[in-house]
């Protein structure tokens, strides 16, 4: 049996704890550390996220440290999953390649695009490769829409329309835009990021968009301009009582609607199908293939660090555009 990579994850809040989870049954990597500055957070288990519970982490054989420092100093791993909150990200993706590690690193990949041009060029100068955690990219509800746009088997689509809307996280750094960048930046670039890795990057983007939790734009309505393409567009929230995702494709021959676990297709003739995307999850999916990238010595396409910098540019138009109450241009 081929020896597993050794992970180290950095950030035990909810996000780390839901990627603690998604470990037990890799084939080719093993959760060895985790590390937070908080040593109580390792107490509990399973944390509540807006996906539900966490589940439950098995730490039995897993060390624990309190800094980067000293898991660097004590701890033998190839590659570091960074879970931090979002305006860590940057920092620790760079230190972590310095010191000769490869970096999965949660999404946002940076608080801003000059932060993410760092990034990419230590990454190159290193040469350990580092890959941001843009699930929806893994998600197999959402490759199944993507799929069915890439053949062209419903024909052109037509309009694409998003929601991921919910309450505010509680009290802590998501609430200050200068740490989260706000729900614009935290919640709203899923959508933008798959919009992005399906259809490309806009032309130009308008967005209308208030200010109540963090600081920055909270609540949010985007349109995603392609000229001669479809209609987009994008709603998210952490202004709401209740959850709600939703993804709708209209294609010429057909509607698709995400409906997770599955994907509801609607024909015009009247026919109705569902597609059963049950199975591993887009958290889980990413670690996997980041490993085997790591194990074959192949840089990652499916989220490359290019892509996923032009997502972060993108966001940043939207909350120009909602600032000032402008189309913004994302032409070079």
């Amino acid at each position: 049996m081929a020896k597993k990579l050794k992970a180290a994850l950095i950030g035990f809040g909810g996000m780390g704890h839901f990627h603690a989870t998604q470990y037990k049954n890799q084939k080719n990597c093993e959760l060895v550390a985790i590390c937070d500055i908080d040593p109580k957070k390792f107490d509990k288990l399973s944390e509540e996220i807006n996906l539900g519970s966490s589940g439950v982490a098995d730490l039995s054989n897993v060390r624990r440290y309190l800094s980067y420092e000293e898991l660097v100093a004590k701890e033998t791993f190839d590659y570091l999953d960074i879970c931090l909150p979002c305006h860590l990200h940057a920092e620790y993706a760079i230190r972590a390649m310095k010191d000769g590690y490869h970096v999965l690193c949660e999404k946002p990949m940076a608080r801003d695009v000059r932060l993410a041009d760092q990034m990419i060029a230590v990454s190159k100068k290193t040469k350990k490769f580092l890959m941001i955690a843009q699930c929806l990219r893994f998600e197999k509800t959402f490759n199944t829409v993507k799929k069915a746009y890439d053949s062209g088997k419903y024909g052109k689509l037509l309009r694409l329309s998003m929601t991921r809307c919910g309450s505010a996280p509680g009290a802590g750094w998501y609430r200050d835009v200068k740490c989260s960048g706000g729900a614009i930046l935290d919640l709203h670039l899923h959508d933008t990021d798959f919009i992005n890795y399906m259809i490309g990057v806009p032309d130009a983007v308008q967005t209308s968009g208030i200010t109540r939790v963090s600081g920055g734009v909270d609540d949010l309505l985007t349109t995603y301009y392609f000229e001669n393409g479809p209609l987009v567009s994008s709603e998210s929230s952490w202004c709401r009582s209740q959850w709600k995702c939703t993804t709708v494709a209209v294609f010429e021959k057909a509607t698709m609607e995400i409906a997770a676990p599955k994907v509801i297709v609607h024909t015009d003739d009247g026919k109705h199908r569902e597609i059963d995307c049950t199975g591993t999850n887009g958290y889980f999916n990413e670690i996997a293939y980041f490993c085997e990238c790591i194990l074959k010595k192949r840089r990652p396409v499916t989220a490359s660090i290019e892509s996923t910098r032009d997502s972060i540019r993108i966001v940043l138009a939207e909350e120009k555009s909602a600032l000032t109450g402008r189309k913004v241009s994302l032409k070079k």
